[in-house]
This record gives structure tokens, C-alpha cells and sequence, in this order.
């Protein structure tokens, strides 16, 4: 009887979950046909654009744990290479818990008082994607490296995301997305902590880039042979393409919709932040496992770009490798971010 009552409770918490994010949904696509209407008029653009900004800002400060602030159009200051790198506006930043308040009204932002950042668009398109790509990689380039364990070598000081409203990459919008994505990546970020690490467009997708190190990668001369040699070990960097309620609408490359998930991109969105969040505080993560609970995070696929170890990984690090990976959930040592 008890485990009945588990059941039918677990159900309802989930579909009362789904039901509160299908009501921000409701509300973003609310926001887009006003801004959308707005964007017509050329006098209007940048209160459009502005208004784009606070209906994301206002979705993130509903659903992120009342520590972390959402501030608006700031810059975030560099701490290495500063002669070589000009800040720009950045849409959104999501302070950290521990920033000073003395801080947090200012125009310019400490990079360690940042814990996420985003570009926002009211439609995205190609140009728009790499230029946060080509944004994502250049801020977190100038933030001075933090070394010892895998988390702090391989993944960013701060996240960096885009999103978007609504898109404008054709009828192959999935693979569109995902080809410019990896087109752009590939011209700029020299580090997997460079990478984008999530796209959001309320109307096509999510997307959450998953770092993985020390996999194994096959001599493929011989794996063809069917001998499977491990050649060499690297870390490989991949966007993650999520399974959601809109992949029925706009399949996936390989044709797979069955198994596409009643959640929304907006849902998975803020899963995969509270998962990048909880990683390295506290607060976030045991509302991250209750998502885990219900089904709300990515699965899906994506194409991997494959570094080298050495150019991920400081000597000392690299020593400890495989001994220290964890397969698991581990703040410092875990073999997937």
C-alpha cells in the first residue's frame, strides 16, 4: 500500500512540475508575440530587445534559488591578457551567492562573482549563434585558469549560454543549429572550457554541452579491421541535442521522434543549469536531483570535438588521471561535467 501511495505521489509531482513549466512557457510565448509585434517598427528595436532580456531574466530569477541575482546588460572584467581583451555588454549575468552586495549595482563584474552568463536574442540565427559562441570562448579566455582537479581544468569558470525566443534556421533547423554550432567552436574556443554550454530557443530546442575526460579513443584503421585498440585516451567536448516536446514538431537528424519527452525546451533549459549550478554549490543541488527524479534533463545525442589531454590538462593533474576519475557525481573528479 505504501509503495502504491509512493507511486501515484511521484506522479503527481511530476505532472504538477510539468504543469508549472508548461505556465512559464505560456508566459515566454506571451512575451515573443508582443516583442515580436514591437520588433516591426524600427524606432522600437532596442526597447524590444530590452524586453527580450527581462521576459529570460524574469523566467531565471522564478526558477533559480533566491541567492543568485539576475542582473541585466553588464560587463564582465577580464583578469589575465587585459591589454588584449575589450569587455562587451553582456545581456544577462547571474550572480553568485557570495558576490558583495557593495558590487552588485555596478555596470562592471568581477569574473569570480559570476555564475552564469547569457546572450539573448529575440530570434536566433546563424550569425547570431556564433556570435555568442566567438563571446562565450573570448570571456572565459581571460579569466586567469583555476588548476588542480579535473573540474577546475576542464570545465568553464562560469557558464555561458544563449537564448532565444524563436529561430530562424530553415526547415533542418536541429542539424542546422548543431552544424553552426560545432562550425563556430571549432574557429574559436582553443579550450573545452571556452565552449558554449547551452542553447535555449523556446520554440525549436535545448542543447547543454557535457564534458567528458579521459575516453577512450579507437585506432580506427584497426577498429575497421574489427580489432578494438585503444589508441589514446582524450577529453571530448559535446552538445547535447534534448529530447523534448518539440523534437516531434522538428525531428532530430536521424529521424527518431518516438521517444521525444513531454518537456518542454524551457524545462530542460533550466534543468541543465541547475545541473552546471550544483556542480560546485550546495544550494543547488538538491533541487537538481529532484529534476533528476522527474525525468526533466537532456538525453539525447550530438557530435563530439575531441582534445587532447596535455592541452586540457595541467602536468600535475594529468598524473592523477585515471587513477583519480570517479564515474560518478564528484565536485572535483568526475569523469563526465
Amino acid at each position: 500500500m505504501d509503495q502504491c501511495h509512493r507511486r501515484r505521489r511521484a506522479v503527481s509531482e511530476m505532472d504538477r512540475l510539468q504543469q508549472w513549466f508548461d505556465d512559464a512557457d505560456a508566459g515566454m510565448s506571451a512575451s515573443y508575440a508582443e516583442n515580436h509585434a514591437k520588433a516591426r517598427q524600427s524606432q522600437r528595436i532596442q526597447q524590444t530587445g530590452h524586453a527580450a532580456e527581462h521576459a529570460w531574466g524574469q523566467l531565471l530569477s522564478s526558477w533559480l534559488p533566491p541567492q543568485y541575482e539576475v542582473a541585466y546588460r553588464r560587463y564582465i572584467l577580464p583578469e589575465i591578457d587585459v591589454e588584449h581583451y575589450t569587455p562587451r555588454e553582456t545581456d544577462i549575468v547571474i550572480l553568485r551567492p557570495g558576490y558583495p552586495q557593495a558590487l552588485r549595482q555596478k555596470e562592471e563584474v568581477l569574473a569570480a562573482g559570476v555564475a552564469a552568463a547569457f546572450s539573448v536574442k529575440l530570434t536566433l540565427d546563424a550569425a547570431g549563434l556564433k556570435e555568442a559562441v566567438e563571446e562565450a570562448a573570448a570571456v572565459r579566455r581571460h579569466v586567469a585558469p583555476r588548476l588542480g582537479t579535473v573540474r577546475q581544468e576542464a570545465t568553464p569558470p562560469f557558464r555561458y549560454g544563449v537564448l532565444a525566443h524563436a529561430h530562424a534556421f530553415g526547415k533542418n533547423a536541429r542539424s542546422n543549429v548543431a552544424s553552426n554550432y560545432a562550425g563556430a567552436d571549432g574557429q574559436f574556443a582553443r579550450h573545452p572550457r571556452e565552449s558554449l554550454d547551452l542553447i535555449c530557443v523556446a520554440d525549436l530546442g535545448a542543447w547543454s554541452k557535457m564534458t567528458t575526460s579521459y575516453i577512450p579513443i579507437w585506432n580506427e584503421a584497426e577498429r575497421l579491421k574489427g580489432n578494438l585498440v585503444v589508441d589514446r585516451h582524450a577529453v571530448t567536448t559535446t552538445l547535447l541535442d534534448a529530447e523534448t516536446s518539440q523534437s516531434v514538431n522538428h525531428p532530430h537528424p536521424d529521424g527518431v521522434t518516438g521517444l521525444a519527452k513531454s518537456a518542454s525546451p524551457l524545462s530542460v533549459f533550466i534543468s541543465e543549469l541547475y545541473s552546471f549550478l550544483a556542480q560546485e554549490d550546495e544550494v543547488a543541488e538538491p533541487f537538481h536531483r529532484g529534476l533528476l527524479g522527474t525525468e526533466i534533463s537532456a538525453s539525447g545525442s550530438g557530435t563530439s570535438r575531441v582534445w587532447e589531454l596535455v592541452d586540457v590538462f595541467q602536468p600535475a593533474t594529468l598524473d592523477s588521471l585515471p587513477r583519480r576519475l570517479v564515474n560518478g557525481r564528484d565536485r572535483e573528479w568526475s569523469m563526465t561535467y
